[in-house]
């Protein structure tokens, strides 16, 4: 019995070293929504904390390592691809998410998301999801059901 006990360690030791690492840049904002007045500071918020909420529940789950590349505020939009890839290699990372969020109006939006497959390089997943409201509890939900969506489609 403890050679089967020792046995089963050895083999979640070894499943929880061979992780995979996600890297997790800044995310990309677009608004479509054509709604007066400037809400730039509103939606820088809450685009920073739906990417924290991210890089937070995919590490929660205990199913991958998170990082965050060292390449500034890099994100698909303000960052040549090369430059994300390469430092999200120098940080250890085998994938790299990248996703955009796009407001189409004060009601709907939707949160597109791309895990690439850094040593293959190929995109490995894609996803585009869709939430309702624009404010801070509809940006968490949406963060929320993105983790969840994520680990059930895309990570292993």
């Amino acid at each position: 019995m403890r050679a089967v006990l020792a046995a089963l360690a050895l083999a979640l030791a070894g499943a929880a070293a061979a992780q995979e690492t996600v890297a997790v840049p800044a995310l990309d904002f677009s608004d479509g929504s054509g709604e007066v007045g400037d809400q730039a500071a509103a939606q820088a918020a809450r685009l920073a904390a739906f990417a924290d909420a991210l890089r937070a529940g995919l590490a929660a789950s205990g199913r991958v390592t998170v990082v965050v590349p060292d390449c500034g505020d890099c994100s698909p939009a303000r960052t040549p691809f090369g430059t994300m890839a390469d430092a999200a290699r120098a940080a250890g990372a085998e994938l790299l998410l990248v996703g955009n969020v796009h407001k189409i109006s004060t009601l709907i939006g939707t949160v597109k998301l791309m895990l690439i497959d850094l040593p293959g390089d190929r995109v490995a997943c894609s996803r585009t999801l869709s939430y309702r409201g624009d404010d801070d509890r509809a940006w968490e939900r949406a963060a929320q059901f993105a983790v969840q969506d994520l680990l059930g489609n895309c990570l292993p």
